[in-house]
C-alpha cells in the first residue's frame, strides 16, 4: 500500500509532467540533478546546506524538521556538464522548493504549492534548465516542482518590475540577509 504523501507526490508529479515543455533556449545552461539525499539530522548536512536550510527553518529546530517524516526534506546538488556544483536544490512536502547558489544565502528561486515563483526575466533560461533537469529523471528527487518557463504570460506579468520587488523575493532576501 502506498502512503498518502507518496500518492500525492505521484499525482502532482504526473500533472507537472503533463504540462507543455519545449526545447530549451540556447542560453539555458546544461544542468543535472545529482547527489540527492534525504538528510535525517543536522549531522547529515554539508556546511552550505546547514547554513541554507538553517536560514529557511530559522524559527525551528532543524534536527526536529529533518527527523520529521511529515516533511521528507530532500537536498540535491545541481551540476553543470563538467560536474561543477552550480546550485543546491531543496524540496519538502507541501510542494516547497528552494534553489540556492552552492554557497551562501543569495536565494536564486523559491516556491510553494509546487510552483517556483518568477521574480526576474533573467531567470527564464535557468527555469528552462531546471525544468529539463527535473524531467530527465533518474536523479531520485521526488518533490514535484514546476519551473515554468514556456508560458509567456508568466513572464509578461513581471516584465516591467524592478528587480528584487516581485513575489516573495524581497521578503526572502531580507530574511536571509542577502
Amino acid at each position: 500500500m502506498t502512503d498518502p504523501s507518496s500518492a500525492y507526490r505521484s499525482v502532482v508529479g504526473d500533472i507537472i509532467a503533463a504540462r507543455p515543455t519545449a526545447e530549451p533556449p540556447p542560453d539555458a545552461p546544461d544542468l543535472r540533478i545529482s547527489r540527492r539525499r534525504q538528510p535525517q539530522a543536522v549531522a547529515d548536512l554539508l556546511p552550505a546546506e546547514l547554513e541554507q536550510l538553517g536560514a529557511v527553518w530559522h524559527d525551528c529546530s532543524l534536527d526536529d524538521v529533518l527527523a520529521d517524516e511529515e516533511y521528507e526534506v530532500e537536498a540535491a546538488e545541481v551540476v553543470d556538464a563538467a560536474g561543477t556544483v552550480r546550485f543546491r536544490l531543496y524540496g519538502w512536502n507541501f510542494g516547497v522548493g528552494y534553489l540556492f547558489p552552492p554557497e551562501g544565502l543569495a536565494v536564486v528561486a523559491s516556491g510553494a504549492q509546487h510552483d517556483i515563483e518568477h521574480w526576474r526575466l533573467d531567470q527564464r533560461p535557468l527555469f528552462a534548465a531546471m525544468d529539463r533537469a527535473l524531467r530527465a529523471g533518474g536523479h531520485g528527487f521526488t518533490q514535484p516542482l514546476h519551473f515554468c518557463w514556456t508560458d509567456d504570460t508568466c513572464w509578461d506579468e513581471i516584465a516591467g518590475a524592478e528587480p528584487g520587488t516581485v513575489g516573495s523575493e524581497p521578503y526572502l532576501r531580507a530574511l536571509f540577509g542577502a
